[in-house]
């Protein structure tokens, strides 16, 4: 039970999919304008285990989103996580700019991880710098046109056309360790949730290698609201010979 609660959530980060405002951010004149956030549980054993959040802001000519993965109750004494993602977006085209992740997590039974990581994507010569802050280390990867880091690829899905029945989404996605071509199988069907009950959703649903697993086929699932609003209200990771993590939508917070 110890490594299907430790695994899932290097697997989330990378994928959700699913905040981090003071690294290596492009100064942006300007207040927030407006803001949504998304915060999430996941629960074994009638406890919650992993706490994440998902947020949008509107920052003068950017759009930034953030997510957070922290353990809590009993998996701490084996594993604790702190970390958090940034993307910054450029209002015009939704184009990546900026894409920042703080990694810090150890446990018994996983490798020691704390380190920073900082991409800026250059869309007009498809290339990405990765710079890691310490020890400190530049290097330039060319990507294919439209690449995007996980979290703008969820902005792109929040604010651009709706999804219909039966679609299917392409993704290039890279995080600054793997490029991964991700085709997402968008179908409908009512769900019932802890916030709202039952909801009519568009389920994204798309097989994917986890490499935390040795690259092993397993899939991701992310139900939202089919209506204007398209909350993200679960995200579910079907993973290779360890099981389902659900991560439940508990609160919305707007301003």
């Amino acid at each position: 039970m110890k490594r299907l609660m430790i695994k899932p959530i290097a697997l989330f980060m990378t994928l959700c999919a699913l905040p981090f405002s003071a690294i290596g951010h492009p100064a942006v004149p300007g207040e927030v304008e407006n803001g949504i956030s998304f915060h999430y549980r996941v629960q074994k054993l009638g406890t919650t285990i992993i706490t994440a959040s998902l947020s949008i802001e509107q920052n003068g000519p950017l759009h930034v989103v953030k997510a957070a993965v922290d353990t809590t109750g009993m998996i701490r004494p084996f594993f604790q996580m702190h970390n958090r993602f940034c993307s910054y977006v450029k209002d015009e085209g939704l184009e990546p700019l900026q894409y920042v992740k703080k990694i810090d997590q150890r446990g018994v039974f996983s490798r020691n991880k704390r380190y920073t990581d900082i991409l800026t994507f250059d869309p007009h010569t498809c290339t990405v710098t990765v710079e890691r802050e310490d020890p400190p280390n530049a290097q330039e990867i060319t990507v294919p046109p439209h690449t995007y880091d996980p979290l703008s690829i969820f902005l792109k899905c929040f604010l651009e056309s709706e999804v219909e029945d039966g679609q299917t989404i392409g993704m290039r996605i890279y995080d600054g360790i793997k490029l991964r071509e991700v085709t997402f199988a968008a179908t409908s069907e009512e769900i019932p949730t802890p916030l709202y009950g039952e909801v009519q959703t568009i389920c994204l649903e798309s097989e994917v290698p986890f490499s935390s697993l040795g690259d092993k086929e397993g899939a991701i699932k992310i139900w939202y609201t089919d209506d204007e609003r398209r909350f993200p209200v679960n995200i579910t990771l079907e993973l290779p010979s360890l099981g389902s993590v659900e991560f439940e939508l508990e609160r919305v917070e707007q301003w």
